[in-house]
């Protein structure tokens, strides 16, 4: 086993340039979530175009004139919670949280007197961190199955099992590789923000190696599992990146979607990324591990689960 994690650390020296991106990546995701943490308010900012009839007396809502409707990539950014368009008259209701905000925000123009301080909750500067590099973390692991997709394609990985080395150990090596290759300059970007630096983190050091390790590990067995279906390294990179942006997108990785009780949101709460958020949001609000023990157990059995089917597809490719 020390043999063959050498053998891959040796290997990994070779693509240096590419694991520096990584890692730059991964810090340039966390400058942004401490920047808009920072700089992104608790209070709704609702902007408005055309004759504004709107007035309101609150502190938690702001309304910003504008004489033409914002990108929806301002919606995106969180610049503006909602865009309200009376240009046509009919006002038209413009935002990317759920229903319930909008039936609010509807109830007020039409001169009611709802209460929108329940929709102004900021996100935990923990949730967002790991919101940010959520998406890049999984990336990487997808990125970085170069020890496992050369073996394969160069026939490597024929000669070591008909030399006698079990499949077992042989995948053994592959997750502790890609594991520490993800864990190990993640978790030191957090170390050196908080010890050096002197970075609020908003939660303590030990959660959060805790909650990296779980999407390492989760990165880990999906990458392989991904990589195990295809021959070629590049393109298994390509398909499995392009799964990894649209779930982790869905699932709120960098802005919340609507909650609404369909088909589709059904599907969304099963995506690892959505359950690793929403456990995020319930440590990083004062909840304990062991409480949140059923989302846990679900995320490991998945990493277990896409592991195994990692295995089988390679032992079947390899005994045939």
């Amino acid at each position: 086993m020390r043999e063959l994690l050498r053998n891959h650390l040796l290997r990994a020296q070779e693509k240096s340039a590419r694991l520096l991106m990584m890692v730059g990546l991964i810090v340039v995701a966390f400058v942004l979530a401490l920047f808009l943490n920072k700089h992104t308010q608790a209070t709704l900012n609702i902007a408005v175009v055309g004759d504004n009839p709107i007035t309101v007396q609150s502190d938690s809502v702001k309304i910003t004139e504008l004489k033409t409707a914002p990108p929806k990539s301002e919606l995106i950014a969180g610049s503006y919670d909602a865009v309200v368009d009376f240009s046509k008259g009919t006002p038209k209701i413009t935002t990317l949280k759920n229903q319930e905000f909008k039936d609010q925000l509807q109830t007020m123009l039409s001169g009611g007197s709802e209460n929108m301080t329940s929709t102004t909750k900021k996100l935990s500067k923990a949730s967002r961190i790991l919101g940010y590099i959520l998406m890049f973390l999984l990336m990487a692991g997808v990125t970085n199955t170069f020890v496992f997709t050369e073996d394969k394609e160069q026939h490597l990985m024929e000669r070591m099992i008909a030399s006698g080395l079990s499949q077992g150990k042989l995948f053994i090596s592959y997750v502790v590789f890609l594991f520490s290759l993800l864990f190990i300059p993640t978790f030191l970007i957090f170390i050196l923000a908080d010890t050096v630096f002197s970075v609020n983190l908003g939660m303590s050091l030990a959660n959060y190696g805790l909650l990296i390790g779980i999407i390492c590990l989760i990165g880990t067995s999906f990458a392989l599992c991904n990589a195990a279906f295809f021959k070629d390294g590049d393109q298994a990179s390509m398909i499995g990146s392009m799964i990894l942006v649209i779930t982790s997108l869905v699932s709120g990785s960098f802005f919340s979607l609507s909650n609404e009780e369909t088909w589709w949101n059904g599907i969304i709460k099963v995506l690892p990324q959505k359950q690793f958020l929403q456990l995020v949001e319930y440590v990083s609000g004062g909840e304990s591990f062991r409480s949140n023990y059923l989302v846990i157990v679900y995320l490991l059995v998945l990493s277990g689960i896409f592991l195994l089917i990692a295995i089988t597809k390679n032992r079947r490719t390899y005994l045939r």
